[in-house]
Order: structure tokens, then C-alpha cells, then sequence
């Protein structure tokens, strides 16, 4: 039942950032609400051509170690406090967003 409730709820929640992204048509890189929402696009296939900035913001926050090393945990802490920063986003989508992108070279 948790899962269905999930699910229910991420797809209003796509539904209704489809037609805010759709709407404005241009997409701000430095608003997380803006990213989230994209990235949220990303994850369900649904990206949308007004998101490339987005998408690339998100995908250029990346964390190394000493000696330039990828750090995928810093990634992930890094692109979570930034999406943390969009209230209004439900956690479901971040979570998902995260699981699937929060560790991966940008």
C-alpha cells in the first residue's frame, strides 16, 4: 500500500511539474525547484528540451578527493544539499533522483 501511495504521489508530482516546466519555458540552473524538476523528468524519461541547462548543472556538482579522484559519497552529499534547498520538492523525488544519479560522474 506504501508503495502504490509512492507512486500515486510521484506521478501528481510529475504531472504537475510538466506544466510548470511546459509554461515557462525557460528553466533557471541556479533554482533548485528548477532542477529538481528536471532532473525528476530524467529519471521517469520524460526529459524535456527546456531542462539541458538544468540537467547540466546538476551533472557538473562533482566532489574529488586529493589527487583530482572522483568522490561519489561528496557527490552525492554535495547535489543532495542542493536539491535539499527546493521545499516544495516531495522527498520521493529526490530520493529517486539521487538513487539513480547522486553518485555518477558528471
Amino acid at each position: 500500500m506504501k508503495k502504490i501511495t509512492s507512486v500515486a504521489v510521484s506521478l501528481c508530482l510529475f504531472i504537475f511539474i510538466s506544466g510548470t516546466v511546459n509554461a515557462r519555458k525557460n528553466v533557471d540552473p541556479n533554482d533548485p525547484c528548477d532542477v529538481t524538476v528536471c532532473m525528476y523528468g530524467e529519471v521517469t524519461g520524460h526529459s524535456q528540451q527546456e531542462c539541458r541547462s538544468a540537467v547540466k548543472k546538476f551533472f557538473s556538482m562533482n566532489a574529488f578527493k586529493k589527487h583530482h579522484r572522483f568522490s561519489p559519497g561528496k557527490t552525492l552529499n554535495m547535489r543532495r544539499q542542493f536539491l535539499g534547498q527546493c521545499k516544495s520538492a516531495a522527498p520521493d523525488a529526490v530520493s529517486q533522483i539521487l538513487s539513480r544519479y547522486g553518485r555518477v560522474r558528471g
